[in-house]
């Protein structure tokens, strides 16, 4: 099963604060907690200034955040992932059997959105206009890598599939991250898509 992922959540509202715990807690390998997080399951109406001020913190204190909102537009998806979340989800699609899933990946480094989203993502990443700084180039691996990020893999997936190492795609997905200055790989994935470099 692995190790306990210890989950820190966030609403504010107070019965919802509650509603989420409890969800949390009927996942055995998952640990609700108030400090020291692996994840933090930020629960919110809307994605409004406040979410994103809060999100950004989060992200600069090195914190994964998975983001779930009642109302996430195409400008919020962007803007979210901008801000450092590891993971969009809407609330109605909040329940044990997904949830589970969207924190293991968030915890692990990988990115969690509704097919949908993702597409509002890619679409609006494509219209923005290119910047490439000379460090924002891509070796033919990289590149094979970002473009299954983008497709939505997971990193034991883009192992398997072009022979690889877990610990091959984890590293060469941290170089360009920390090389790019980005947050996560879903950043990097924009950035790649927005730059026209996969």
């Amino acid at each position: 099963m692995g190790e306990q992922i210890r989950v820190q959540v966030i609403a504010v509202d107070p019965a919802v604060r509650v509603g989420v715990d409890d969800m949390v807690r009927v996942c055995p390998e998952l640990t609700v907690v108030v400090d020291r997080p692996d994840v933090v399951l930020m629960v919110t109406d809307e994605v409004s200034d406040a979410v994103l001020v809060l999100l950004r913190s989060l992200s600069r204190a090195g914190r994964r955040v998975l983001l779930v909102a009642d109302t996430l537009r195409e400008s919020d998806v962007a803007e979210a992932v901008e801000g450092g979340a590891g993971g969009l989800l809407r609330r109605c699609e909040v329940r044990p059997d997904r949830l589970r899933p969207a924190i293991r990946a968030t915890a692990d480094g990988s990115f969690t959105v509704s097919s949908d989203l993702l597409g509002d993502l890619l679409t609006r990443a494509g219209d923005r206009a290119p910047e490439r700084p000379a460090a924002r180039q891509l070796t033919k691996r990289e590149r094979a890598v970002l473009l299954m990020l983008a497709d939505g893999h997971e990193t034991e997936e883009i192992a398997r599939s072009l022979a690889y190492s877990v610990r091959t795609v984890t590293g060469i997905v941290h170089t360009i991250t920390h090389r790019w200055r980005v947050r996560n790989r879903a950043h990097a994935v924009a950035c790649a898509l927005r730059e026209g470099l996969i």
